[in-house]
C-alpha cells in the first residue's frame, strides 16, 4: 500500500475504539491450552525471551498478563552510578541528543518542541536539556522504570490520537509523539526534574502507572495534571517501577540538566538498568 494512502487510512481509523475493544479482549480469560499455543506463537514471531520471565503459578490467565509479565529476580541489573541515567525499559533507541532552542529531533531532519511533547507548568526546565526516544518492540518486557532516584513530583495526563509508531509513520508525520496519547511522570532528581513521558499508541489498549492507580485510554478524555503534596510525594530508587504497557508503544526520556550519552547509543538495543548516558 503506497504510504500516502496508509497515512490518509490511519487518520481516518476509530484508533481509540478499535484500541479499547483490542485491550479488553487481552483481558478476557483463556483456557490454559489455548493460552500456551497464543505464548509459543507470540513468541517465536516476535521473539520473547520466555526464559526470563517470571511465569505466576497457575501460569497466565489471559495475554494481557502475559505481555505485562515480570522478570525473575536478577534478570537486570541497574547501574549505580551517581551520575548515570539509566534506561526505563528494554528497547531500541530511536533518537538522543541534546535540546536546542527548546526543540527535540524526533527522526532525521524533523523536530518538534518540547512545550508540545510536556504541556503544562515545567516545559520551561526543559528548553536546555537532553532527551532519548525509546523504541519498545512487540517482544519487549513492557514494564518501565525510574532512570534516576528521586521523588515523584506529579503526573500529566494528555489524551490524544492513537496513531501506530512504526519508523515510516514516525519519519512522515511531524510531531507525531505530540499528538498521540501519553501520560508524562516527572521526577525531582539531584539534577533537576527529569520527565518520562509514556506515549500510547495503536491497539495499547492503556498506559497504567505503577504508584497511583490510573489509566489511559478513557472515553471523553481531558487533559490533566496531578500534583502529589510535597510531604507525600512517592520516593523512587533508580530502576524502581513506575507503570506499565499494555501493548508497547514509546517512552521519551526528557532532563532537565544536560546529560553526556553513551557514544553510538543511538539505533542501538538497551535494556532496563543500562547505562545511557552521564549527568
Amino acid at each position: 500500500m503506497n504510504i500516502s494512502v496508509k497515512l490518509i487510512v490511519f487518520k481516518i481509523l476509530p484508533a481509540r475504539l478499535l484500541s479499547r475493544l483490542f485491550g479488553y479482549c487481552t483481558r478476557i480469560p483463556l483456557p490454559a491450552f489455548i493460552m500456551k499455543k497464543l505464548i509459543s506463537w507470540y513468541s517465536k514471531k516476535f521473539n520473547v525471551a520466555l526464559d526470563e520471565a517470571f511465569i505466576p503459578p497457575g501460569g497466565f490467565k489471559n495475554f494481557d498478563e502475559f505481555f505485562t509479565r515480570n522478570l525473575k529476580r536478577g534478570m537486570r541489573s541497574v547501574q549505580p552510578h551517581p551520575l548515570a541515567l539509566v534506561s526505563p525499559v528494554d528497547a531500541m533507541v530511536s533518537a538522543c541528543g541534546n535540546i536546542n532552542a527548546g526543540q527535540l529531533i524526533q527522526a532525521k531532519g524533523i523536530k518538534y518542541d518540547v512545550a508540545s511533547l510536556l504541556p503544562g507548568q515545567f516545559q520551561s526546565q526543559f528548553i536546555s536539556g537532553s532527551f532519548i526516544t525509546l523504541y519498545l518492540s512487540p517482544g519487549d518486557y513492557h514494564r518501565i522504570h525510574s532512570p534516576v532516584s528521586g521523588t515523584i513530583v506529579g503526573y500529566q495526563y494528555d489524551p490524544g490520537k492513537l496513531y501506530t509508531v512504526q519508523d515510516w509513520l514516525v519519519k512522515m508525520l511531524p510531531g507525531l509523539f505530540t499528538v498521540n496519547e501519553r501520560i508524562t511522570s516527572y521526577i525531582q532528581s539531584a539534577f533537576g526534574l527529569v520527565a518520562v513521558c509514556k506515549v500510547g499508541a495503536m491497539n495499547v489498549g492503556r498506559i497504567s502507572l505503577s504508584y497511583a492507580p490510573v489509566f489511559t485510554n478513557h472515553c471523553f478524555a481531558k487533559p490533566y495534571f496531578y500534583r502529589f503534596d510535597e510531604t507525600r510525594r512517592p520516593k523512587v530508587s533508580k530502576g524502581d517501577e513506575l507503570g506499565i504497557f499494555h501493548l508497547g508503544s514509546t517512552v521519551i526520556v526528557v532532563t532537565q540538566k544536560p546529560v553526556s550519552f553513551v557514544p553510538n547509543i543511538e539505533c542501538t538495543r538497551v535494556q532496563m538498568g543500562q547505562v545511557l548516558g552521564y549527568f
